[in-house]
């Protein structure tokens, strides 16, 4: 072969240059890629096509003179080569681990914000039942007041009715002793008159008459006593009709009581839940994306588990002891309905017909056989 010349080193800097020059290395071009870091490694990758291509040339010039020359150039381009096409493999991996790792920092940062509404839609749904609590505890205080309000007028009442009660036992014993003194009188003018009749009896000998009045004197005291044992019976019978009456009064008030704090801890419940699915609701439309759903998981099985333990309430030992206890007090009601109409049933007038008290007793019947039937109703929770 021919030495090199100078001429030709020359051309092939010429050559060189008017190559990287078309490859666009100096001006930057863009090359079309799905990232900067291909659209780099594009250019490098024909820049390095070029310089393969001039060292190649220029070892050939050189080992046209020295052969071991050439054979170092070379083996020098080719360890060149190998440690130029490991760079883009690395970056290549260093650069998907980097978008994998901006991936799982987008996903974590997503979660995070997402736990974040979470906590503040329980913090203002916490803020919610405090308020409820503070109403609740505001009501009772008030209830409270009110309850002691009435003790005091009840006890005022009290004092005022134990007054009248003072003056109606005055009033009665004053009435005592003048029946007494009129009683007195007419069992006078009655011996007095007994005496004149037996002494006309024995004057003018009238047995028949005699007989009358001692037959009238035997029937006026079987009457008496008749009276006696009828109002002695009365007494005791009305005596124990009001205590049942009060009986039947405080268990149907206990019932009633326990039925309205069951419904309105419902009440409350259920507020509270629809309040808390419309936000959850308003939340889902409003996100874009569907975003991960552990807050309203928890939620809802929050909400499921306040609506059994409620529902508890209607059904097993819970309302066993409600229907029992309204089972007593219509046990209690009917047995003192029994007795009362007992009690009226002695006192007909002379025809034998019943007094208007009794048209009352059946109506107060009727009326406790309905709230009965709406109390069924409401303690198995079908109202």
């Amino acid at each position: 072969r021919k030495p090199s010349g100078r001429l030709e080193v020359i051309r092939l800097m010429e050559v060189m240059d008017s190559m990287l020059e078309k490859a666009g290395v100096d001006k930057l071009i863009r090359v079309t890629g799905p990232s900067q870091l291909h659209n780099l490694l594009e250019l490098l990758k024909a820049e390095q096509n070029i310089y393969n291509i001039v060292f190649h040339e220029l070892i050939r010039q050189v080992s046209v003179e020295c052969a071991e020359r050439g054979q170092l150039l070379s083996k020098l381009r080719q360890r060149y080569v190998g440690l130029l096409e490991r760079i883009p493999e690395q970056m290549k991996t260093l650069y998907k681990k980097m978008m994998a790792q901006q991936l799982v920092d987008r996903h974590i940062t997503e979660e995070l914000l997402y736990f974040k509404d979470s906590i503040g839609q329980l913090a203002s749904e916490l803020d919610e039942v405090r308020e409820r609590d503070c109403k609740v505890t505001k009501e009772a205080e008030k209830s409270q007041e009110d309850l002691t309000a009435a003790i005091e007028e009840a006890e005022a009442n009290a004092n005022l009715l134990e007054e009248y009660r003072e003056l109606y036992e005055l009033q009665r014993r004053r009435l005592e002793e003048q029946v007494l003194l009129l009683a007195e009188e007419r069992d006078l003018w009655s011996s007095a008159a007994y005496d004149l009749a037996l002494k006309i009896i024995d004057r003018n000998q009238l047995s028949l008459v005699r007989r009358l009045h001692v037959s009238g004197k035997t029937l006026t005291n079987i009457l008496k006593h008749f009276i006696v044992l009828l109002a002695s019976k009365d007494t005791g019978d009305l005596a124990d009709l009001q205590e049942e009456t009060e009986q039947f009064r405080e268990r149907l008030g206990h019932v009633g009581a326990a039925i309205e704090r069951s419904e309105e801890s419902s009440q409350g419940k259920l507020q509270i839940v629809c309040s808390s699915l419309n936000k959850r609701l308003q939340h889902v439309h409003s996100s874009d994306s569907g975003g991960p759903t552990f807050g309203v998981t928890a939620s809802l099985l929050l909400f499921f588990q306040m609506l059994k333990e409620d529902l508890e309430q209607y059904g097993g030992e819970v309302q066993l002891r409600k229907m029992e206890s309204l089972r007593s007090a219509a046990s209690l009601q009917e047995h003192w309905t029994e007795l009362g109409q007992t009690v009226l049933n002695r006192h007909r007038d002379f025809a034998g017909a019943l007094s208007a008290q009794h048209a009352a007793l059946e109506e107060i019947k009727e009326r406790a056989f309905e709230l009965y039937r709406q109390y069924n109703i409401r303690i198995s929770g079908n109202n």
